[in-house]
């Protein structure tokens, strides 16, 4: 069998015999919806859901920073202001934040292609407060005992529209919905309290603590508190995206925020999930081009997505360009220092979580159970020192593989589950 796979903004041509493949795991055909369906959705969910009165108060959109740009903001953000300008709201009374989480700040030069061409000019935009204490509203506890602070000028608002895409994520569950308000535009501090929640005391992974698992999830029960928490005498809107196997936005829901983030959730399962009967021996994956495998860091989803399905000691060989290096700084002295070591640095996450820590020990923990060859930019003794294993000659490889196994073309976008 010939398979494409995407590699960068180029695609690269693989050939595997077809008695070695259970399957190409590429998710149901599910077609794109066109920006004219997309709007619609938008437009009558805005004005069904818009509060009487809402004209008179203080709006802030929330929006997602450059991780989510799939969720194309840039198109829908104006739709949500031309419908409250449709309906009476007057622009000075509305605010973007952009959702940063933990991330850098997003400078104006960004501004058009998360929010749109010209919007800046219609109104104000700002970024998420996260280390900015000064910026920063205490709102109280959360069920899991988080304090939660949030960027103030999200918090001096009446009414809060969130926008943003949902998608499988390694330790809410899902992304989207309720964690724009927390881990979105809370301070830093309560979003590694809440992210904390991922390790059980011994310095474990929780097992609740998965890709599309809500139930029984710490990490999410705690975010939907923090959003009851911070929306708490305001009223509220969740404007959802979600996409297909190809990245392509296939659904859109316009409401109440816990009923959209619901349906939202069963739609990317729906898109985004493959039932698979067993185990493989091997998988041949591809993070899915740029800019999803721009950094190594944000390319390692593919490898969380993809390990459930293989059998203890199986071959993954990944491509991921990786053209903007490694992506993080503390990921990558981690994946360096701890090769072949996740307790101490499970003992290291429970005295002080961080993101970058945790991604670096759940790598750690797959390159120490899984042999995984590792197609990029880097050069061989980068990718070696890495934790990854090299090699030149991909036919070769291939080849050699033993067993039986899966190939994934877009393994950031497509979770195998094994049927029960």
């Amino acid at each position: 069998m010939n398979v494409k796979l995407e590699y960068g903004t180029k695609e690269m041509d693989i050939t595997v015999s077809e008695e070695k493949i259970m399957g190409l795991l590429t998710g149901p055909e599910i077609p794109a919806m066109s920006f004219d369906e997309v709007s619609a959705i938008i437009r009558e969910g805005i004005k069904k859901h818009t509060p009487a009165g809402t004209e008179n108060k203080k709006i802030v959109i929330i929006t997602p920073d450059n991780t989510r740009l799939w969720a194309r903001g840039d198109l829908y953000v104006p739709v949500i202001l031309d419908t409250l300008k449709l309906i009476g709201v007057p622009e000075k009374n509305i605010k973007i934040v952009i959702a940063l989480g933990t991330h850098s700040d997003q400078g104006s030069l960004l501004h058009a292609s998360l929010v749109g061409d010209g919007t800046a000019d219609r109104v104000e935009i700002l970024n998420s407060a996260n280390k900015d204490i000064s910026r920063l509203t205490y709102k109280g506890k959360t069920v899991h005992g988080t304090e939660l602070y949030i960027t103030k000028e999200a918090d001096e608002t009446d009414h809060v529209i969130i926008f943003g895409g949902i998608l499988h994520h390694i330790i809410a569950g899902f992304g989207g919905g309720r964690k724009y308000i927390s881990t979105g535009i809370a301070g830093y501090d309560s979003i590694q309290q809440n992210h904390s929640l991922a390790m059980l005391s011994d310095g474990k992974p929780h097992p609740k603590v998965c890709q599309a698992n809500l139930e029984g999830n710490p990490v999410h029960e705690d975010m939907a508190s923090a959003a009851e928490v911070f929306l708490k005498n305001k009223t509220s809107t969740l404007v959802a995206v979600a996409a297909n196997g190809n990245g392509e936005i296939f659904w859109a829901g316009t409401g109440d925020y816990k009923e959209q983030f619901l349906k939202g959730c069963d739609q990317v399962n729906r898109a985004g999930s493959v039932l698979v009967k067993e185990l493989g021996d091997f998988a041949i994956i591809s993070a899915g081009g740029y800019r999803k495998d721009g950094q190594l860091y944000q390319s390692t989803k593919a490898l969380f997505n993809t390990y459930p399905a293989l059998q203890e000691g199986a071959e993954i060989l990944f491509f991921a360009e990786c053209r903007e290096g490694v992506g993080s700084e503390i990921f990558e002295k981690l994946l360096i220092q701890y090769k072949g070591n996740t307790g101490a640095l499970g003992g290291q996450l429970l005295k002080h979580f961080n993101m970058d820590t945790y991604v670096a020990y759940r790598v750690i923990d797959i390159l120490a159970r899984y042999r995984v060859t590792l197609i990029s930019s880097f050069s061989k003794d980068v990718t070696e020192n890495l934790g990854f294993h090299y090699t030149e000659r991909i036919d070769n490889y291939i080849k050699n593989l033993k067993g039986r196994g899966y190939i994934i073309p877009s393994a950031e976008n497509i979770l195998p589950i094994i049927e029960k």
